[in-house]
């Protein structure tokens, strides 16, 4: 079943192939989904969090889940909304630093995914290049 969202941007800002079939990358995208990893930052201890959700409906999304990934629950294309969460850990309280929101669309193309990447807004201090390394990194 194809899952995508209507109002995917028509403005693009990078578009790849990754050198894995279609249902190897829906895997990754769902190993990824709500992990974190904690690093240490200029002001102290930083918690980067990853948050995906799938098109669902046509008109929004919902959260990754292991049973939409399994053979034959979504095919041919997939609209994702990636959230990228940065929050800074203090011994008082968490303060949010910033937040990344992209859009990422999957095609099947046989033996390679093609991917095409938007980001939600200019707020942030990611851009799809970023998103990118992130996408081969854990698919490769």
């Amino acid at each position: 079943m194809r899952r995508i969202y209507h109002r995917f941007p028509q403005s693009i800002d990078l578009d790849f192939e990754l050198a894995r079939p279609f249902q190897d990358v829906l895997a990754c995208m769902a190993r990824m989904h709500d992990t974190h990893t904690t690093g240490r930052g200029p002001d102290g201890l930083v918690k980067e969090r990853i948050v995906l959700q799938v098109a669902d409906g046509r008109t929004q999304f919902q959260d990754l889940d292991a049973t939409l990934t399994r053979a034959g629950a979504i095919t041919e294309v997939a609209d994702f909304r990636v959230g990228l969460q940065k929050t800074l850990l203090t011994p008082d309280k968490r303060l949010p630093v910033s937040e990344n929101v992209f859009y990422l669309r999957l095609v099947d193309k046989g033996p390679v995914t093609e991917c095409y990447v938007a980001k939600e807004s200019r707020l942030g201090d990611m851009d799809a290049m970023d998103l990118r390394s992130l996408l081969k990194g854990a698919c490769e």
